[in-house]
């Protein structure tokens, strides 16, 4: 990895046909989805539009360019309302709003698509990640304490949640190309442990900062990875402990996150009662 050479090309992924790559393409690790949530049905066509148009072109360019596998991120929140259970990835896929039904047909077009041009693939479905540049709940709350906001919380803060650090996400996706028992597989990717949000909220301020706000009304109240597949196929597991990551990802995104614009509460009170009212 000394002599790795890196371009980098800033563009639309809608456009990737037209990019001109002088050398060979082996693997694609694509990563780059819409994931906001809480939007309106109206609104539906942005998952439409970015990632599963964008997922069409990026497939067609595989196939043109002879690319030998794809690794595509994918999201536990396919699977819905897994009932408090522990799941594994043949649980059933009920996706509860637009971002995680994009997710569940892009899952599919891979599939399908690759038995067609016969390329191998990766599926990874992504639990909650957190780590440094993340934008989820972990950085959301680490930037309303660094900011001296309150840390706004959806619902009673019991729900549970399965998180990962970037990390670990990285070494599963270096694993992933590495093995070639890995080709043609969905996995979870997960910490296999589950954490409330408001012990996230602790370990990041024991002060009573926090004010509870209405919670979506598809909330799911608990989501834990099943990771034996995972860690029986790619000899891996995670190795950094939830309070760790966070602790670090305080002191090494403190820049960024002290800095990142944040909605206000009464923006988020009217955001959560609007989704709730045409969801």
């Amino acid at each position: 990895l000394n002599n790795l050479k890196i371009k980098f090309y800033k563009k639309n992924i809608l456009d990737i046909n037209k990019i001109n790559f002088k050398k060979k393409i082996d693997i694609i690790i694509h990563l780059a989805a819409k994931a906001e949530i809480l939007i309106a049905k109206d609104k539906e066509e942005i998952y439409s539009k970015s990632n599963l148009n964008a997922l069409q072109s990026l497939l067609n360019f595989a196939s043109k360019n002879k690319v030998k596998k794809l690794i595509f991120a994918s999201s536990a929140s396919i699977y819905g309302d897994t009932k408090n259970k522990k799941i594994s990835e043949n649980f059933r896929s009920d996706p509860k709003h637009f971002y995680a039904y994009s997710k569940l047909i892009g899952e599919k077009m891979i599939i399908n698509y690759s038995k067609i041009n016969k390329f191998n693939y990766t599926i990874f479905r992504f639990f909650n990640i957190y780590g440094k540049k993340s934008t989820a709940v972990v950085a959301k709350f680490i930037a309303q304490k660094l900011q001296n906001k309150k840390i706004t919380i959806f619902g009673d803060g019991k729900q549970k949640r399965d998180f990962l650090h970037i990390d670990d996400l990285n070494h599963a996706i270096y694993q992933s190309i590495k093995i070639k028992k890995s080709n043609n597989q969905i996995y979870n990717l997960g910490s296999g442990k589950a954490e409330s949000v408001f012990n996230l909220k602790k370990i990041i301020s024991e002060k009573k900062d926090h004010i509870f706000l209405n919670k979506r009304n598809d909330d799911i109240e608990i989501s834990i990875s099943n990771i034996g597949k995972i860690k029986k196929h790619l000899k891996w597991s995670p190795k950094i402990s939830f309070i760790k990551g966070v602790k670090e990802m305080m002191t090494k995104d403190k820049i960024r996150l002290s800095k990142v614009k944040l909605p206000s509460i009464k923006s988020q009170k009217k955001l959560i009662k609007h989704f709730n009212q045409n969801n």
